[in-house]
């Protein structure tokens, strides 16, 4: 395990199995400080086995390595600054024609105190999204206008949740991709927020930032009750979401295959979740 903390009482902790985040605390408006991070598990609660990697201290963060099956070489770095931005550059070398695919994400409650984020306002900066079939796989591009994929302004998570959608039926959850870059172009671009949630309980503010085409937002589940004629998330999975960049949006045709790495080909992203107060 690695610690990194700033002069502002947060400290993110990071683990050698996985390269994964395990905690993330921080204050709230109170001066509170609690772990923002539901770390270890996925929504449903159940204990994930990821790969172990290398770590070491360096240029005041931490670096992971780690070696694929394939020979594809993985580098991992974090670093925390006092403006409380948790800054994440991901590497790949490629040893052989593979599939990119992000780091395993982070699982986020910005308020530790009560156990569902259905109260937690997201805003995320896409006109489209992929919808999905019964599979979980891509089925085809939509617009967020007049659907529940529609947080182009700030929403609260639980109320979009209880929306009738039919792709909200169809996934059991909230679990798509969001188009944050130019449309359907795909590739990479500066570095620019693509979403944010507040939370209004403890007043922490989660803003994200990503080089990357597209974002994958899960949240609810692992299915959705019907109730009244409404559809809800389960308390058990409503205790957290997930925010993650992609390099490109979900959606594989012939005319638009799936983004491969080639032998020798060098593959980089940054993705920055800076944690804040909105007073």
């Amino acid at each position: 395990m690695f610690t990194l903390k700033n002069i502002h009482g947060m400290a993110v902790t990071i683990s050698e199995s996985g390269a994964a985040l395990r905690s993330w605390r921080a204050p709230d408006r109170y001066g509170r400080t609690a772990d923002v991070l539901l770390a270890g598990h996925d929504e449903a609660g159940s204990a994930l086995e990821p790969p172990l990697w290398e770590g070491r201290l360096a240029e005041g963060g931490v670096s992971l390595r780690r070696v694929a099956v394939d020979g594809t070489e993985l580098l991992l770095n974090y670093h925390l600054d006092d403006d409380g931005k948790l800054v994440v550059n991901q590497a790949a070398l490629a040893a052989a024609s593979a599939p990119l695919a992000p780091q395993s994400p982070a699982c986020f409650n910005l308020n530790s105190g009560d156990p569902d984020v259905g109260d937690q306002l997201l805003q995320i900066c896409a006109e489209y999204y992929v919808e999905v079939d019964t599979g979980g796989m891509p089925a085809g591009v939509a617009m967020v206008g007049g659907t529940p994929f529609d947080f182009r302004q700030p929403a609260p998570i639980g109320a979009r949740l209880c929306w009738p959608d039919t792709q909200l039926e169809v996934a059991g959850r909230f679990d798509h991709c969001f188009f944050v870059g130019d449309h359907f172009a795909g590739g990479q671009d500066a570095l620019r927020e693509v979403a944010r949630v507040f939370d209004p309980g403890s007043g922490r503010r989660l803003q994200m930032y990503s080089t990357e085409a597209a974002l994958q937002f899960r949240a609810g589940g692992p299915n959705l009750a019907r109730r009244g004629g409404a559809a809800a998330g389960s308390q058990q999975g409503r205790r957290g979401f997930h925010l993650y960049a992609q390099p490109r949006p979900s959606l594989s045709s012939q005319a638009w295959p799936q983004l491969l790495l080639r032998p020798g080909q060098i593959y980089r992203q940054t993705t920055v979740y800076r944690l804040s107060l909105q007073r």
